[in-house]
């Protein structure tokens, strides 16, 4: 399994190859072990930079290209508050190289504190924190249940926006009455064998 910080990865960009010249008539500069070329001063670390509000992406497998990549097999995105699980997703990235917008599709589950979702697909635009499900979506905020064509999910704010919704409101489960307990038969007490009379 892949796992990575989307952002760090697409931040960080390849550095241009420079021919070894000796500077001042000296030497040509040192190789490391074969096949390894020296760490240059101005190279900085592999691991991610620290950055605010990462988008961190799990998957089986990517495959990368200069304004895209596709994740696929067990996507696991996660951005601040959100959860969001798909079999496939493409994330696109401006050219700064950071993450502006994915779109996930087959599977698609995301959880935000009280709040779900699932459908089909499902587009997440990074900057506004906005979640877009279709796909035959459903949604659920608490105790509310809803469905619709299109279900918004917005980060940081307590709405859950869904189009030509049906929404069932379930009510809270009742409290058994004082005294009884749910599920639990009356006691019987037998019924004692009667002897007969003398005649």
């Amino acid at each position: 399994m892949i796992e990575f910080l989307v952002m760090a990865f697409f931040v960080a960009q390849p550095m241009p190859a420079v021919a070894a010249t000796p500077v001042d008539g000296g030497t040509t500069p040192p190789v490391a072990d074969a096949g390894t070329p020296a760490a240059s001063p101005s190279q900085g670390p592999l691991g991610p930079v620290d950055l605010k509000e990462p988008v961190q992406i799990n998957a089986d497998l990517i495959e990368g290209g200069k304004s895209q990549a596709t994740l696929t097999g067990n996507v696991k995105v996660k951005h601040r508050t959100l959860d969001l699980k798909c079999d496939r997703m493409i994330a696109y990235f401006a050219a700064s190289r950071v993450v502006t917008r994915v779109v996930c599709t087959g599977g698609v589950h995301a959880v935000d504190g009280d709040r779900m979702a699932r459908g089909e697909r499902a587009e997440y635009d990074v900057a506004s924190g906005v979640l877009i499900v279709t796909g035959t979506p459903e949604a659920r905020q608490g105790t509310t249940y809803m469905r619709g064509t299109k279900v918004r999910l917005t980060l940081g704010s307590e709405r859950l926006d869904v189009e030509n919704a049906v929404i069932i409101f379930e009510s809270p489960p009742s409290a058994p009455a004082p005294g009884k307990k749910k599920g639990t038969p009356a006691r019987t007490t037998p019924a004692q064998p009667q002897e007969a009379a003398p005649r």
